[in-house]
């Protein structure tokens, strides 16, 4: 097996994406003077490196302030509340694409259950400052929720219609987080490039009963978000 060293530019893009991993309180790094210095490496290389950090949407250069973090938007793993609530950003926006009636897919048949028939699918597009952020369609049961076709949900929360139309509050629910590669379809959605590293949420929530409720799928661009979850110990988390 032949082995070949780091090039000075990879040196320093590890260094600076363990100084944003290790630092998340950091909103500016130090200079492009101070890391090569640091590294024994030339400007050039620091530059270079920076030039992939930048396209990959993790920091941004800005004169007389120099290098500055892009704040990820911090989501809980363990959370169970909408996206929503769990982005609390006001200036989000929430636009409705389409609203179908379709046939079960059969990855949800399980999910719904072999008498549900038809499900409604609401697709949905999340922006900040009239860029994506995320792409997610959602499935209810269509006898349940048939009045769901005739709304617009553009920046309406789903749960909150869920509790104020039916008296519907979640009690549980189970993701599944992998990552995923933008295809043409959802890198014109998200208006990223085809191959994009993106989150793909998979999502299942339930009554305590445990009747299903609500599947959804969603889609993150990896860069502008991180998730995270916090346990005492192993015992305090399901």
């Amino acid at each position: 097996m032949e082995y070949k060293e780091r090039t000075a530019a990879t040196q320093a893009q590890e260094y600076i994406q363990d100084l944003i991993q290790f630092r998340p309180a950091t909103k500016f790094l130090p200079s492009q003077r101070e890391i090569a210095e640091e590294l024994g490496v030339s400007r050039n290389a620091v530059l270079h490196a920076l030039v992939k950090l930048k396209s990959a949407d993790q920091v941004s250069t800005k004169e007389r302030t120099g290098i500055v973090v892009n704040t990820k938007i911090n989501i809980n793993m363990l959370g169970m509340e909408s996206m929503t609530a769990e982005i609390n950003d006001r200036t989000i926006q929430i636009n409705h694409l389409t609203t179908e009636l379709i046939s079960v897919p059969k990855n949800l048949t399980n999910f719904f259950g072999p008498t549900v028939k038809k499900l409604i699918k609401i697709s949905r597009v999340r922006l900040k400052n009239k860029i994506p952020l995320t792409y997610e369609t959602t499935y209810f049961n269509a006898a349940k929720f048939k009045v769901f076709v005739e709304i617009d949900f553009t920046n309406k929360s789903l749960y909150a219609l869920l509790k104020d139309k039916y008296g519907i509050v979640l009690a549980y629910g189970k993701e599944n987080i992998a990552c995923s590669l933008a295809n043409e379809k959802i890198s014109e959605i998200l208006k990223v490039k085809k191959d994009t590293p993106l989150y793909r949420i998979d999502s299942f929530n339930y009554l305590e009963d445990a009747t299903p409720i609500e599947a959804t799928t969603q889609y993150l661009i990896g860069s502008k978000f991180k998730y995270h979850f916090t346990a005492a110990d192993i015992y305090t988390y399901l």
